[in-house]
């Protein structure tokens, strides 16, 4: 991406005091957009902004929990007081409580939820709202996750709050569509990260097999490699879209769409119990 690429727009970027979120943040300064850095420990979000104003760029740090609505409420009029308004909001800031599903407390649950999925629609919803008040549309990136679809050992609440992101963002772009704010999602990669490296030392310490660590290892990317897709969707160019999830590594883009790519007729147009068995099996096969 080029730098200029989304010139003079105003962002904020949730959960951006360290890995990915910081990299988001530093790609969009590096485009030439002004950063509320917003991060819930007010003293990585310090640290990123400096780094950025130190390097040229324009920044300022936000310490709000996003967690409630008055805070995301907050935040971004803080985004407004500093720069004057907002143009794009990215919802990363997320945290989670892993373990086996026997083992999980409703707290536990709760938590994640209230981080990753609230959190998302509270800053969503806040800045869905300043933009329609600014009347000049705008752009909203959720954060999504393969573990949403797939499933993974000891993340059941983490892939439960990434599905609700996920619907949450389509039924926003359906309505926020017609404003000229476009809403859509990343699902980043496994990407060298402090929540990522904590999983990978959980696999070890549960005896994954070797074989899954080393996909895991050898796919793994870093930060920047991935954070250009979050400035493309704010581009101009990017705004045209609406609804869609991509996912990226260094060197290739996906779009994600859970539709049906396989279907089998029913015999006769009707269905029996066991003919519906013997098809699914044959289309999960």
């Amino acid at each position: 991406m080029a730098s200029g690429a989304v010139q003079g727009q105003v962002v904020v970027v949730t959960g951006a005091g360290r890995g990915l979120g910081e990299a988001y943040a530093r790609a969009f300064a590096a485009a030439g957009a002004s950063v509320v850095v917003n991060d819930l420990d007010a003293s990585n979000a310090e640290r990123v902004a400096a780094s950025i104003v130190a390097g040229g760029g324009t920044a300022v740090a936000d310490g709000e929990a996003v967690g409630t609505q008055e805070a995301a409420d907050r935040l971004v009029a803080h985004a407004k007081e500093a720069f004057g308004g907002i143009d794009v909001m990215v919802t990363n800031a997320g945290a989670d409580r892993r373990g086996s599903v026997f083992d999980l407390t409703t707290a536990d649950w709760m938590f994640t939820l209230q981080t990753h999925l609230f959190g998302t629609m509270h800053s969503a919803l806040a800045a869905a709202r300043a933009m329609r008040e600014q009347g000049r549309g705008g752009s909203i990136i959720t954060v999504v996750s393969d573990a949403f679809h797939m499933g993974l050992e000891g993340l059941c609440p983490y892939g439960t709050a990434k599905g609700g992101i996920y619907g949450f963002m389509r039924g926003l772009a359906v309505e926020l569509g017609p404003l000229g704010i476009s809403v859509n999602a990343v699902s980043p990669p496994m990407t060298q990260t402090p929540p990522v490296n904590e999983f990978l030392e959980s696999r070890v310490a549960a005896g994954a097999p070797e074989g899954e660590l080393e996909f895991f290892r050898a796919t793994i990317q870093q930060p920047d490699e991935v954070a250009l897709i979050t400035v493309a969707l704010a581009s101009e160019r990017g705004r045209a879209l609406n609804g869609q999830v991509f996912t990226m590594t260094r060197d290739s883009l996906a779009v994600l769409r859970p539709n049906a790519t396989k279907t089998v007729g029913a015999e006769n147009g009707a269905w029996t119990v066991d003919a519906l068995a013997e098809a699914a099996t044959s289309l999960a096969g």
